[in-house]
């Protein structure tokens, strides 16, 4: 199915986007119970993990704004509304996912790093970190499904 002119290339910047934000992003989550293992040794490691968990969660609005300016385009006319279940979902599996980036994950990188500096251990900080890795990483999981699948529409 083609997708000419200026929806093809909002809809490539879009995968573009996805692709090279989302995919980082996730695996610096799911590296990061494994980097907490390891603390003291990779603590350089673990400062830069935990800024680019903030800024990919942040920068993945970029995502979000090139989607909604797809929404109404659509391929070969089909009108589509955010009031669709399949496109509000993943809006909110994107917020649910970005709030366990930055609630949980990057928080808990960053107490086990002041943590760790103050002579103490971050292996307490593992289990909350990897509860946001996993919740973070289902949610962009099922946003994938959600956008190929569509269902309903």
């Amino acid at each position: 199915m083609p997708h000419p002119g200026a929806f093809g290339l909002l809809l490539t910047l879009h995968v573009v986007l996805a692709l090279f934000l989302l995919g980082p992003l996730a695996l610096v989550c799911v590296t990061a119970p494994v980097l907490l293992r390891a603390v003291p040794g990779p603590l350089p490691v673990l400062l830069l993990a935990t800024r680019l968990v903030r800024v990919l969660a942040a920068a993945s609005l970029l995502i979000v704004l090139t989607g909604v300016g797809l929404v109404h385009q659509g391929s070969f006319g089909s009108v589509r509304s955010l009031g669709d279940g399949w496109l509000l979902g993943s809006l909110l599996l994107w917020a649910l996912g970005c709030a366990s980036c930055l609630g949980l994950v990057a928080p808990g990188m960053s107490r086990a790093i002041t943590e760790v500096e103050a002579g103490g251990d971050a292996r307490r900080r593992i289990a909350g970190v990897a509860v946001g890795a996993a919740t973070s990483t289902l949610c962009w999981l099922l946003v994938a499904s959600l956008m190929v699948i569509k269902p309903g529409a």
